[in-house]
């Protein structure tokens, strides 16, 4: 494969050798020292060649630049030098008349690349990348300082221009932003012979490459494009999908805190009416044990009816003999001491249960006297009760206290109250 630069040198040669024989067959249609307009205030639209009305362009003669001897017009590169501007735009119009020339010669000069349009369509570019070309785009390198003296040849035939007037626009792009020089020049030639031709293939293939590379490039866009859609479709699902689990989570969450309150206000409903039932069946024990206290000191009254019955005097035994029967039917009945054990236990959070378990040798007779101990009944009362004389009663707190393993400073009852 034949080398660009070997190309390059025989393309020269060749340009040499047919301007000799054909000189008198070429007109310089623009020059070096020729009048361009340029805009050298930093960077401007993408499209800013089919607009460029709407900038504020200055004037100078060509070459055109900074840093370098041979410019014979000096621009801006910004405020910073070590942060210049990196691209600067030039143009001219031009009047061409078609029937005139078979095609035409570009001879530029750039530092360090150029991008050259006709009438805002891309013509060719040298030293440039082969991306969409914008005001961020740099060159591909620095020139080398043999090559900035050197007018870079293209020739094109005659298609590239419309019969009248044309604008010729170009920007020239920096390598890397503190580049020490930028320069630009431009020559134009019309050929009228047909031997000029064969040398615009170059000019064609490069603009063919072009149009492959835009093509290239709205083919990338275009699939950059299908692929954002398909993101954005994917993205539009996966939020609506996102927002119906979201709905779900706060109804299933709303639903979940409606069940448990519901749950708490029955519970607390329950609760209410257990505690209240308790308070109703805490209060019946207690009456129970009232009315079981009751008959128990009813008891003493038939013992003592009894003991007046002996003294009456009468002919008729058997109705003595009877009622004194019924009278023993009501002493000797333990009923009622069951019914008032099983109502002290539930109102005393079960008090004989806790003793007998706690002292095992306690006797019935002694749980009894405990029990009228923990109610606060005298010794009157108990012995009453009991059908026992009064100082039986103390023997028994006596004998009750060593059984509980209780010493003369401790007290029976306060004993009874705190089991």
């Amino acid at each position: 494969m034949i080398s660009k630069k070997y190309f390059s040198t025989s393309l020269t040669l060749m340009l040499i050798l047919f301007q000799l024989t054909t000189i008198r067959s070429q007109n310089k249609l623009m020059k070096i020292g020729d009048i361009w307009d340029y805009y050298d205030e930093g960077g401007l639209d993408n499209d800013w060649m089919n607009n460029t009305k709407n900038y504020t362009w200055k004037s100078g003669i060509t070459p055109i630049g900074y840093g370098d001897d041979k410019i014979n017009t000096e621009i801006s590169f910004g405020n910073n030098p070590k942060d210049k501007h990196t691209i600067k735009y030039f143009k001219k119009n031009i009047t061409i008349s078609k029937a005139k020339y078979l095609s035409y010669e570009f001879r530029s000069l750039s530092d360090d690349g150029i991008v050259v349009y006709i009438n805002g369509k891309e013509l060719y570019r040298l030293n440039m990348p082969r991306s969409t070309i914008n005001n961020k785009v740099l060159a591909i390198k620095t020139i080398k300082e043999e090559e900035e003296e050197e007018y870079k040849i293209n020739i094109f035939d005659e298609t590239i221009f419309n019969d009248g007037e044309n604008i010729i626009t170009t920007s020239v792009h920096q390598a890397y932003p503190e580049s020490s020089d930028c320069i630009f020049s431009m020559e134009l030639i019309g050929h009228k012979d047909e031997r000029a031709l064969p040398l615009s293939i170059t000019s064609i293939e490069n603009e063919i490459e072009n149009k492959i590379i835009n093509l290239n490039t709205k083919l990338d866009l275009t699939q950059l494009k299908a692929q954002n859609e398909n993101l954005s479709n994917i993205n539009y699902s996966l939020g609506i999908l996102l927002f119906l689990i979201g709905v779900f989570l706060i109804v299933s969450l709303l639903g979940y805190y409606f069940i448990i309150e519901n749950n708490r206000k029955k519970n607390n409903e329950i609760k209410e009416r257990n505690l209240e039932l308790s308070h109703q069946i805490l209060a019946k024990e207690k009456e129970m044990i009232t009315l079981a206290t009751n008959l128990l000191h009813n008891k003493q009254y038939f013992k003592e009816i009894k003991a007046d019955l002996r003294a009456i005097r009468t002919e008729d035994k058997a109705i003595i003999k009877s009622v004194n029967n019924q009278i023993n039917y009501v002493l000797e009945r333990d009923e009622d001491w069951e019914v008032l054990k099983k109502h002290f236990n539930a109102v005393h959070e079960n008090f004989y249960d806790k003793l007998i378990t706690k002292h095992s040798s306690i006797s019935e007779t002694e749980l009894r006297h405990c029990l009228f101990i923990k109610l606060h009944l005298q010794t009157k009362e108990i012995a009453r009760i009991l059908l026992i004389d009064p100082r039986s009663v103390q023997t028994s707190r006596y004998r009750i206290k060593k059984k509980l393993n209780l010493n003369e400073e401790q007290d029976l009852r306060n004993y009874l109250i705190d089991l």
